[in-house]
């Protein structure tokens, strides 16, 4: 311990035992980790940072719970409505600060013209396929992809976000709807 600042280094704690609490919250980020990345890279355009940050604020939010879940509880669920939450908020914040007048209280300057040469490559193989699911709304991306990548039943969907199997429903098929506009097939699963 330096006396000087009373601050305590490091070293000098030693190894510390791990809370019950600790525990739960490894266990459960090794279990569900991937799941909550996965899902924050497809809200975040696949954004891998962006992933990352959103898989951190849902697992520091589970420090905060985890003495009341029980494996009962349907933990899959309750990941995959926090991530969504935590995205959608996020989501949201990015698109008020991206507005011209927040932009000008902020001091920021106007974004530069998107270059043609970027569009174009992002137009081609996967990016066209980011590029659509980039267009649909949150609730609706967030829906067909549970259905088309993670194979979920509208039932399952409907479980894990709070909402019935007649609303997931309607979401995929808008999705879908928006999807074949938009030029691309979509294989039935």
């Amino acid at each position: 311990m330096n006396r000087d600042s009373g601050v305590i280094a490091l070293e000098d704690l030693g190894e510390l035992p791990a809370s019950a609490e600790a525990l739960r919250v490894d266990e459960l980020y090794r279990r569900y980790q991937g799941l909550v990345y996965r899902l924050a890279l497809r809200y975040g355009r696949g954004d891998s940072a962006w992933a990352e940050d959103v898989t951190q604020e849902v697992f520091l939010r589970l420090f905060d719970v985890v003495e009341r879940l029980e494996e009962g509880d349907g933990l899959e669920g309750w990941f995959y409505r926090v991530t969504s939450n935590r995205c959608l908020n996020r989501l949201r914040r990015e698109r008020l600060r991206a507005s011209a007048p927040v932009r000008w209280l902020l001091g920021e300057k106007a974004r530069p013209p998107i270059d043609p040469e970027r569009l174009t490559a992002a137009r081609e193989g996967l990016g066209q396929a980011w590029a659509v699911l980039d267009e649909l709304p949150p609730k609706e991306r967030l829906a067909f992809c549970m259905v088309h990548v993670d194979g979920k039943t509208l039932v399952e969907i409907g479980e894990i976000l709070g909402h019935t199997k007649g609303y997931v429903c309607k979401l995929v098929k808008r999705a879908e709807a928006r999807i074949r506009e938009a030029g691309w097939e979509v294989d039935h699963v």
